[in-house]
């Protein structure tokens, strides 16, 4: 535990911001697969009411606003027949977006700064702990390739069940199987939210790995 007192304030500062943001993107992702995740295959499995009107006890006629609107029936069928799994979906995309934007440049930083610490180490030849740092770098590396080639094609099938991608149908004028639908999305957020929980430990091992370079 001596090389941190001879590290300057920059590399040490370095240090702990490799630490604390692998800790942070690993907190990030436990917590999507422990309650944000479960809370969207739960709204997706209910299914809504076909009639919300019925059993209301209401005896005053009630206005049909889509006629009022001009809405044809196809899409006032479509209205009135809104699922929880569509809902699910679109809060999915909205979450992936949002994580996109803040998870990756702190993750291409993490990579660039751990592999600078790498070679400070071997260079400087204050401490063996060189390796670590660039084992840190490698575990957070690893997340692109699970990311990019596993979760992705996930996200997009996702995102086309919410609606916000073209499906791609052999038929497009064939009304959707919205049982099925809400079984797909059921099953694409399960094994989005299994690989997103392997990702979640690759960032706490980086994180841990770092925290041992430090205190070497």
């Amino acid at each position: 535990m001596a090389n941190p007192l001879r590290d300057s304030p920059y590399i040490l500062g370095a240090k702990l911001g490799v630490v604390g943001t692998t800790l942070f993107i690993a907190g990030g992702m436990a917590s999507t697969s422990t309650q944000f995740i479960p809370a969207l295959i739960s709204a997706a499995q209910k299914v809504p009411s076909r009639n919300q009107n019925e059993g209301s006890g209401r005896l005053t006629p009630q206005p049909d606003v889509s006629k009022q609107l001009g809405i044809d029936a196809n899409t006032r069928a479509a209205v009135f027949s809104f699922d929880g799994y569509r809902a699910a979906a679109q809060q999915f995309v909205l979450m992936s977006k949002t994580a996109f934007t803040s998870q990756v440049p702190a993750e291409l930083l993490t990579i660039a700064v751990s592999g600078y610490l790498a070679y400070h180490s071997y260079s400087s030849r204050l401490s063996n702990a060189g390796y670590k740092w660039a084992a840190v770098a490698a575990l957070v590396a690893t997340i692109f390739p699970l990311t990019g080639g596993m979760m992705v094609p996930i996200d997009h099938k996702i995102a086309r069940l919410g609606g916000d991608e073209e499906k791609v149908e052999p038929f497009d004028d064939a009304p959707p199987d919205r049982e099925m639908e809400r079984m797909n999305t059921v099953e694409f957020l399960g094994r989005w939210n299994t690989l997103n929980k392997v990702r979640s430990v690759v960032m706490v091992a980086a994180g841990a790995v770092g925290l041992w370079g430090l205190v070497e």
